[in-house]
């Protein structure tokens, strides 16, 4: 019996968070096939809020009447002009709502690993419903609260503030949950994380992908016995198709994967039913722009815009998140709701040819899969025509005719006048945000 479930909820109900209310509530409505209704009444809350209450926003809002708006909220919504960090930094103060003096609202801060940081304002509607949604994805993983939960994380503060005090090692016990520190991989810790893997067994490991891939790769580099585990639920950073593959093949379960940010919380995962990654209803509404922030259609890629539904203290509507993606045409498998096809990974990984054509990063990390002379590896366009491969090697060295192959082959795509390096390097560390980025573009759009 799991008892756990109902003592965690109860508890955090009288210490009056919300979202235990909100996680049955959002599950009920789940499974009734809550999807694009819920969403649009979501946003036109949101967005009166907004004409009334955010200076930001009142003017633009302001001059769409209330009849137009309550008919046609997502039409009103893509009316409005996109949302950057530069503008937010730029204007935080009109961006925040006008009755935050009754809110408990909390500074956060994102974008600090792409050198582009913003300061937030988040209240507790949004951190009750983030709460909620995070525990829905955990439970349609197989994981129900209370069930064992091993998180292997990469971000300084959020571990800090998870594991050292007093009452985060009580709520960790209490939810059988126990986190991994992403920051502190030596051989040694390794060995003791596949240690708790093994004795554990849990139900989800909720992973940096990054850190989850490269504990893979230690482990069959090292023959460790590692025990069957039953999901793997990866987060914060991209996840290629490489490391998909290498991490299942090494822990023996399925890989998941989760797309979300600090700004607005989890945006989309992928279910063991479902093609692409499901965007709950309740959270966040999508869409899908070129470069000049028009809508592009269903399935083809672009820039992913976000709108978060549940922060009220500082909205976002029409946030250019920086990542790019595709939607997928809504239909009855996925209840209504958004699904994204696939997220590709940041806007600064694309990498561009002089005559603007777009090339996606990954093309360049397929030119280096199964090769085994490669442990780590990093592509960076230094200019239209010019892409540097960074490589930590293994197993001696490359053989020339592996290196002239990789260099036509990139030639293919960014034409046949680009130069090609390789360097050979003895690590690439990841930035102090933890995000290690496989493809990064220094030209700019």
């Amino acid at each position: 019996m799991n008892w756990r479930k109902p003592t965690y909820l109860a508890y955090a109900a009288l210490r009056g968070y919300r979202f235990p209310s909100l996680l049955r509530r959002y599950t009920r409505e789940y499974e009734a096939g809550a999807g694009e209704q819920v969403t649009t009444v979501a946003l036109l809350k949101l967005l009166r809020h907004c004409r009334k209450r955010v200076p930001y926003y009142a003017n633009l809002l302001s001059k769409i009447p209330d009849q137009r708006l309550a008919q046609e909220p997502r039409a009103s919504l893509q009316n409005l002009p996109l949302l950057t960090k530069e503008i937010i930094r730029s204007n935080f103060n009109s961006l925040r709502s006008d009755d935050n003096a009754k809110r408990n609202c909390q500074v956060n801060t994102s974008g600090g690993s792409t050198g582009e940081p913003v300061q937030l304002i988040q209240d507790d509607e949004y951190r009750d419903a983030s709460a909620a949604v995070r525990l829905l994805s955990q439970r349609q993983l197989g994981c129900e609260v209370g069930q064992p939960l091993v998180r292997l994380w990469g971000s300084e503060r959020d571990l800090e503030a998870g594991t050292k005090s007093k009452k985060a090692r009580f709520f960790n016990w209490l939810t059988n949950s126990m986190s991994l520190n992403a920051f502190h991989m030596t051989p040694s810790d390794m060995r003791t994380f596949i240690e708790v893997f093994n004795r554990v067994r849990p139900r989800l490991i909720v992973a940096y992908a990054q850190a989850i891939y490269e504990l893979a790769q230690f482990v069959e580099q090292n023959q460790i016995a590692v025990e069957p585990q039953r999901a793997v639920l990866s987060s914060a950073g991209t996840l290629y198709g490489f490391m998909r593959q290498k991490i299942s093949k090494v822990f023996g379960c399925e890989v998941y994967n989760l797309y979300g940010s600090r700004e607005v919380s989890d945006i989309a995962w992928e279910l063991p039913s479902l093609n692409g990654l499901w965007v709950p209803p309740w959270a966040n509404f999508v869409e899908i722009v070129d470069d000049d922030g028009n809508s592009v259609p269903a399935g083809s890629e672009g820039n992913i815009v976000v709108t978060c539904l549940t922060n009220y203290a500082m909205p976002l509507l029409r946030y250019w998140i920086g990542d790019r993606g595709t939607l997928l045409p809504v239909n009855a498998a996925c209840k209504g709701s958004q699904v994204l096809g696939h997220v590709s990974g940041r806007t600064v990984d694309v990498f561009r040819r002089s005559d603007r054509t777009l090339v996606d990063g990954e093309y360049f990390t397929h030119l280096l899969y199964f090769r085994p002379w490669v442990r780590k590896f990093q592509v960076v366009q230094k200019d239209h025509a010019h892409v540097l491969f960074k490589v930590v090697s293994a197993n001696g060295k490359p053989p020339q005719a592996e290196l002239e192959e990789i260099a036509a082959r990139s030639r293919l795509t960014m034409g046949g006048g680009c130069r090609v390096d390789f360097e050979f390097v003895d690590e690439l560390p990841a930035p102090p945000g933890g995000k290690f980025r496989y493809t990064i573009s220094e030209v700019a759009a």
